[in-house]
């Protein structure tokens, strides 16, 4: 009986994921959440501590473990080879320019990821022997498996899909040879068609738009970008400077050297304005977004030519891109586009690990998607319970009464924390770890905003819909499961919550159902019951600058400390 545990470990969004003997995910999550310390960089995925408590409660006492990781052994055989050069010491980075290349990023920083990247690879699986050491008293691992960056993107976004053919396309920052690659989908084999060459790419073609618009993409801040771009308007000047940066020849797409690199960053700086770093270039934001989308264009261009097909996988950090993720459909003849609830590179735990299982079991095909993203931890209830010794406002509610309680609430213009169940896999909160509001009133976004999320004004909040009313309130409706497409509104319904309508007409919705998630399924139509309005408006349970909550006590700090009115733990209650 073996188990498999895949580690994502680049320098960035390290996760863990353990798949059980027959391929099912026991368990997936991202570090940031159990560190609370955004995007986790270079954090290892396992630390022991962390793993004697999973391995407990996940894999029996007995059971053998392979390990499997996101790069590849020849991958991670070159930046050995690099590193005994004496590439990677801070005497070498020290010699390099701090000045962007033809990576688009700066020449330096890009070294220093690269390092970063090797020291993941060099430690891969530590953590997981010293937690079954821990755990079990020795660590029967049968071996550490490394597999292909965008295979493992694959891998993760295929056999999570609802297809059994398709094609795939994989978009991100960095690969191994390239920043895209194309795949296969064949009655559930995933075989390579396409690995694109060269260090620059589309992810760092983003990053570059973000630092130059006055955020920063080291902290992930390139969903700044998205939400600004529609109060932007499109400036002739920057947009031909953008796309000196590339070219398309024929289905390829290129890039331009490092001379066109430096000079176009130059001229766009000196047209920044003064007040950039403070609220953001939104006509940067705004051309960047359309250059993103002619390149992505390409791509599919590409991909349609090569693996003619009405189903699309889109995986890779830029398949974050919901703006864009929305427009695909009917294009290329995709009609059917699937982007897994976790693109990034979070994701590549679990595609690591089912490459494992897939390679241990000649044969095996996951079950048709799309896959749960209810994945991650739960919560302990213990500390509410502890509280009612002295919290008169804290009360339990019996499981069927809680969702018109929390509609109730929500109707009377409360902002409610709701946690259920399991943690989602991936960055996005999908009704078990939110802070929910009314979307009615025209004001309830800048509340949020002002009271608890502390965030910039123009960043858009998502609504949640019950998905048979889908069709009534969006153009061209499609189901969104892991709200990873922004769709149109209905011209006529945009009036009717105002609160969750972003700036260009559109919303990036999450499609519930009751199969999916029958308690947030239950509290949405409560709130329809009572308002006539099946839609909520949905965001994340933190603040800026923090990742989503991880226990019961984040979310009793978040509580107290900022504007929530109320707090819905399981069936705990608690308000203000």
């Amino acid at each position: 009986m073996t188990y498999k545990i895949g580690l994502a470990t680049t320098f960035h969004d390290p996760a863990i994921a353990i798949v059980g003997p027959d391929g099912a995910i026991l368990f997936a999550e991202a570090t940031e959440r159990y560190l609370q310390y955004k995007r986790a960089p270079n954090c290892e995925p396992d630390a022991g501590p962390r793993m004697e408590g999973l391995l407990k409660r996940y894999i029996p006492k007995g059971a053998q473990v392979t390990l499997a990781t996101s790069w590849s052994a020849e991958f991670t055989g070159f930046l050995d080879q690099m590193d005994r050069a004496g590439s990677f010491t801070l005497e070498a980075l020290l010699k390099l320019s701090p000045e962007f290349n033809r990576s688009l990023v700066p020449e330096r920083a890009e070294r220093a990821f690269i390092a970063s990247l090797h020291l993941a690879q060099q430690r891969a699986g530590l953590g997981t022997m010293l937690g079954l050491d821990r755990a079990f008293g020795q660590a029967r691992i049968t071996g550490l498996k490394r597999y292909g960056h965008h295979l493992s993107h694959a891998a993760y976004a295929c056999w999570s899909s609802p297809f059994r053919d398709a094609a795939c396309l994989i978009v991100d920052g960095m690969g191994e040879t390239g920043a895209s690659a194309i795949f296969a989908l064949r009655n559930g084999e995933i075989s390579e068609v396409r690995r694109h060459r060269g260090r620059e790419s589309i992810g760092f073609y983003f990053g570059f738009v973000t630092d130059l618009a006055g955020f920063d993409q080291t902290k992930g801040e390139e969903w700044k970008i998205m939400g600004l771009a529609p109060y932007g308007r499109s400036d002739p000047d920057l947009l031909a400077l953008l796309r000196q940066l590339y070219s398309i020849e024929g289905h390829r797409l290129r890039f331009t050297d490092t001379a066109t690199v430096q000079r176009v960053a130059a001229e766009i700086l000196a047209r920044r304005p003064t007040d950039a770093l403070d609220r953001g270039w939104a006509d940067l934001a705004r051309c960047g977004q359309e250059v993103f989308a002619e390149m992505m264009e390409a791509l599919l261009a590409e991909t349609a030519a090569l693996v003619p097909s009405g189903n699309l996988v889109l995986a890779g950090g830029c398949a974050l891109n919901s703006s864009f993720n929305g427009k695909i459909v009917g294009r290329h003849g995709f009609e059917h586009v699937y982007v897994p609830s976790a693109p990034a590179d979070d994701g590549n735990a679990i595609g690591a690990a089912w490459l494992a299982h897939a390679e241990a079991n000649p044969g095996w095909r996951a079950p048709p998607g799309p896959m749960t993203p209810y994945l991650g931890s739960s919560v302990s209830t213990e500390p509410l319970e502890r509280m009612t010794a002295w919290e008169p406002r804290l009360q339990k509610l019996a499981p069927n009464e809680i969702a018109l309680k929390t509609a109730e609430l929500l109707a009377e213009g409360k902002l409610v924390g709701w946690v259920q169940g399991r943690a989602e896999f991936g960055p996005r909160a999908l009704g078990n770890r939110s802070i929910l509001a009314d979307p009615r009133p025209a004001d309830a976004k800048d509340q949020l905003n002002a009271k608890v999320k502390y965030r910039e004004a123009f960043r858009p909040f998502a609504p949640s819909i019950l998905a048979e009313h889908g069709p009534d309130w969006f153009e061209d409706y499609q189901d969104a499961p892991y709200m990873e497409r922004t769709l149109v509104w209905k011209e006529a319904m945009r009036s009717r919550v105002p609160a969750v309508v972003h700036e260009d007409g559109t919303g990036r919705l999450q499609s519930v159902t009751a199969e999916r998630n029958p308690r947030y399924h239950a509290l949405i139509s409560a709130f329809h019951a009572l308002t006539g309005v099946p839609v909520l408006l949905n965001t994340s349970f933190n603040i800026m600058g923090k990742p989503i909550l991880h226990s019961t006590e984040d979310a009793i700090l978040m509580f107290y400390t900022s504007g929530l009115d109320a707090l819905v733990v399981e069936d705990w209650l608690l308000v203000k």
